[in-house]
């Protein structure tokens, strides 16, 4: 089954950060073995940059770009005028982080579980792993 994944989930993948879940990092590692499929919304690329600049996150973005163009399992989802569309739907009361509201309407657009630790993300009516 393929997923959609949030910012910190692949961030905690590619660091093997400890604060992944199990169900997660199984998800990522079949990702990474060609069994499983994991989207990339591309705000998440743009939200990485952003962490980075902040030093909130210690990620290179060209490694993570050249290791995900490696991989026909990690497929990034351009934003564009169904998911900014389908954004509405995600009520801005109860997720107020604009990147997170593109990210839960990419699960939404693609009718696939997302892969979040996020409270107010799981709160939502989709599908989530963690």
């Amino acid at each position: 089954m393929p997923f959609v994944t949030d910012t910190h989930a692949l961030v905690w993948h590619m660091t093997r950060d400890p604060r992944l879940s199990l169900a997660a990092r199984r998800v990522f590692e079949s990702a990474d073995q060609g069994n499983e499929t994991v989207h990339i919304p591309c705000i998440s690329l743009f939200e990485l940059v952003y962490l980075a600049e902040k030093r909130k996150v210690s990620i290179d973005l060209n490694t993570l770009l050249a290791r995900i163009s490696s991989s026909t399992n990690y497929p990034v989802e351009p934003m564009y005028a169904p998911v900014i569309t389908q954004s509405e739907s995600v009520p801005r009361s109860s997720v107020p982080d604009p990147w997170d509201r593109l990210i839960a309407a990419t699960s939404i657009l693609l009718k696939l579980p997302l892969i979040t630790r996020d409270p107010a993300l799981r709160g939502l009516d989709i599908s989530t792993v963690w």
